[in-house]
């Protein structure tokens, strides 16, 4: 009882958007790493190990808007009403249209792709992953075709307030039946964000990574 009390009031306290600052690194049980850079305004952007960094909304559902590769560029549109996801509460629900453009660095011509997006706010709980245990907010948003609405894919995010970031993400990819999990193993603020650190977190996740896929294929 006391549990689900404190869980209700997270829930309750939890900011309209997450309370992150330039340096704050979190280090993933794939390797990846994902960094603030700077915060302007409602958006974030985010760098990992290299030099290529990208924008995203503050809230942890939405995807990234814009952003540079070798291959090109990208940048995308939200029309609807994400936003009523927050305050993170029980049952919450909103839909809303992502506007995709992408063009090659040969190309002056954007190629242009529509999704549609469900997202709603599940339970409260205690996760506990290797960078320790949080109390978590489970969210799922499903991806419709826009032609049939037919369910293309899934993402699921266990957010904790604490952090302003997820602890622990899962990808279902229904249309080529697979299933990608990630976890949180670290994460660092201030000058304990360094490079060095975080490269040295990366690699050692990655190393057990690749344990795990040994140990699976035996």
């Amino acid at each position: 009882m006391t549990m689900l009390l404190a869980a209700a009031a997270v829930v309750a306290m939890a900011p309209a958007v997450p309370a992150l600052m330039p340096g704050d690194a979190f280090i993933y049980s794939d390797g990846h790493v994902e960094q603030v850079r700077d915060i302007r305004r409602r958006s974030v952007e985010w760098r990992g190990l290299g030099t290529r960094s990208h924008w995203r909304p503050m809230h942890p559902v939405l995807p990234i808007t814009t952003w540079t590769s070798g291959r090109g560029e990208g940048r995308r549109t939200i029309i609807g009403t994400p936003d009523d996801l927050w305050p993170m509460g029980p049952r919450r629900r909103t839909h809303f249209r992502v506007v995709t453009e992408v063009r090659t660095r040969n190309s002056e011509n954007w190629v242009r792709d529509v999704e549609h997006w469900t997202c709603k706010v599940g339970n409260t709980g205690l996760i506990k992953v290797k960078a320790g245990s949080f109390l978590a907010t489970h969210i799922s948003c499903d991806r419709h075709s826009p032609t049939t609405m037919r369910l293309l894919e899934r993402h699921e995010w266990d957010y904790a307030p604490e952090l302003g970031h997820h602890v622990r993400r899962a990808w279902f990819d229904y249309a080529r039946a697979t299933r990608r999990t990630v976890e949180l193993v670290s994460a660092l603020s201030g000058p304990a964000a360094s490079p060095d650190r975080l490269r040295a977190l990366a690699r050692t996740a990655n190393a057990k990574a690749d344990e795990r896929l040994l140990a699976d294929a035996r």
